[in-house]
């Protein structure tokens, strides 16, 4: 009867947000700065399905209400995302709706289950323009300033107006798809797997947190390689291959640092055996069981 019951509101979702699924996946296939959702929804997804036999042994007592509450949010939140044409908010209902209608077959023992999953789901969701716009702004001001001090105090000449950067050899522009925000939705990301896979809050808090201002340093500090760049091999630097590939290398060692400050936190440098100890001490034990 469950089962009936689930597939019956599986084909109620898919018909009513059939529209909505297209246009969300569409966004993530077509635009980059949408991209980081499609590592998310299969995160989401392969979350889900990890935990499908924790779903199985229900227990009676669960109630159903939290999940009707959510089922009823979402529902709200899709009309006002309809007739206030938001595709945001009609995106972001999907989301409730379907952990509403989890948590009304299976309880509020399924929702803290499905948790992890749900979040992830969430964070897949591109954000509205009118956040990202609010964002972007700044953080390419930001980024040409900083630019600007470190060129100067490494001895390049260097005049800036606004996001405009003017060296000897060319003048830069540290567009909205250089302000870092890309990186930075795509690094906290990865963050939050990571906060996931953990199960100290301190540390899940911890991990969340440094993504943002790493994400922002790591991508100033690809500015200025490709401002100093230009200046010793010519303007076209600043296209191309090598603008394309300073990128990457930026987000890679972003990760790299992020995986470093998180093995920090859990004391993986702190580990030491006893010299005659036959067994690992209890830190370094931790660190062979991730």
């Amino acid at each position: 009867m469950r089962r009936v019951l689930l597939a019956g509101l599986a084909a109620a979702i898919l018909w009513v947000y059939a529209a909505t699924l297209r246009g969300l996946v569409a966004e993530w296939i077509s635009t980059p700065e949408a991209s980081y959702g499609i590592l998310l929804a299969a995160v989401a997804l392969a979350t889900a399905w990890h935990r499908r036999r924790a779903l199985a042994p229900i227990d009676s007592g669960s109630s159903p209400a939290p999940g009707g509450a959510l089922l009823v949010l979402g529902a709200a939140i899709y009309l006002v995302g309809q007739l206030g044409a938001d595709v945001f908010l009609t995106r972001i209902s999907v989301v409730f709706v379907v952990a509403g209608a989890l948590g009304s077959v299976g309880g509020a023992q399924w929702l803290r289950v499905l948790a992890a999953p749900v979040m992830f789901a969430l964070l897949a969701v591109p954000l509205p323009s009118l956040v990202v716009n609010a964002v972007t702004a700044p953080l390419q001001l930001f980024a040409s300033a900083v630019t600007e001090v470190v060129l100067r105090s490494g001895g390049f000449a260097v005049y800036r107006e606004g996001n405009l950067l003017t060296l000897p050899s060319t003048t830069l522009e540290v567009a909205e798809a250089c302000s870092g925000f890309r990186s930075l939705i795509s690094l906290f990301a990865v963050g939050a797997i990571l906060a996931w896979m953990d199960h100290t809050w301190w540390r899940r808090v911890g991990i969340v947190a440094v993504t943002v201002p790493l994400a922002i340093v790591m991508n100033t500090v690809r500015i200025v390689a490709v401002a100093v760049c230009c200046e010793l091999w010519g303007a076209k630097m600043a296209t191309g291959a090598w603008h394309t590939a300073t990128g990457w290398l930026a987000f890679v060692a972003s990760v790299v640092i992020l995986d470093q400050f998180y093995r920090l936190l859990l004391g993986k440098r702190h580990d030491t055996i006893a010299p005659l100890a036959p067994t690992p001490t209890p830190a370094a034990a931790g660190v062979l069981a991730q």
